[in-house]
């Protein structure tokens, strides 16, 4: 996470310097050499990919993690947790996932603010003099900027957090118990109806025995 955030912050202050180059260096009446705004354009372009980069490794190593509270949080026996444990069901871990967008989505519209701000005096200051353009677009780069890195920084701050808050909480919900499976009730075998006979079998050999009669010998 620390790499993606250092890889974030080198992104971002190379985005505001190779704008700012650019901007400086666009008034009609005394344009900068091209090597110097070709040179703009190239850290711009590279700033903005690695803030890009780094802004998209902080939110998978994020998923991946929330992904497996998720996981836990279903297996896990937490009758008797102890109050250690920062996330205990699914409200918590929607809770920390709203901290976690909110401060990526503050973190890009800081950057954002500094580009379209400056790209909108970069417009409205053109028909200036230079020393008029060079100086407003100057104050405009230091106010940017410090509006900018406030965001940034916020909403980086808030991605650390959440990311912490969910991780530590992956370690302690490994240690507890696993759930019990509920014992399934052993199934009660059925009694066999006694079958109603209409003819017992006493009866039936009775009368097989009432109808023989016996031979009488003749005299």
């Amino acid at each position: 996470m620390r790499r993606f955030i250092a890889l974030t912050l080198l992104g971002g202050l190379a985005t505001l310097a190779g704008h700012a180059v650019v901007s400086l260096g666009l008034h009609p009446q005394s344009l900068a050499p091209v090597a110097v705004l070709l040179q703009g354009c190239a850290v711009l372009v590279v700033g903005t990919a690695l803030f890009g980069t780094g802004m998209i490794g902080l939110t998978d190593g994020y998923e991946r993690v929330a992904r497996r509270v998720d996981e836990l949080l279903g297996q896990k026996d937490l009758a008797n947790v102890d109050d250690d444990l920062i996330l205990s069901d699914s409200t918590g871990l929607q809770q920390i996932n709203r901290q976690f967008w909110r401060g990526y989505s503050r973190a890009g519209m800081g950057l954002g603010v500094f580009m379209a701000g400056l790209l909108g005096l970069t417009a409205t200051l053109g028909r200036t003099s230079p020393t008029l353009f060079i100086v407003g677009i100057s104050a405009g780069i230091i106010i940017l900027a410090v509006i900018a890195a406030a965001m940034s920084v916020g909403g980086l701050r808030r991605l650390r957090t959440a990311h912490v808050g969910v991780d530590a909480s992956v370690r302690h919900l490994s240690r507890i118990p696993e759930r019990r499976a509920p014992e399934s009730a052993r199934p009660t075998r059925r009694r066999r109806s006694s079958r109603i006979t209409l003819f017992p079998r006493s009866s039936s050999s009775t009368s097989r025995s009432l109808g023989r009669e016996p031979h009488l010998s003749r005299p």
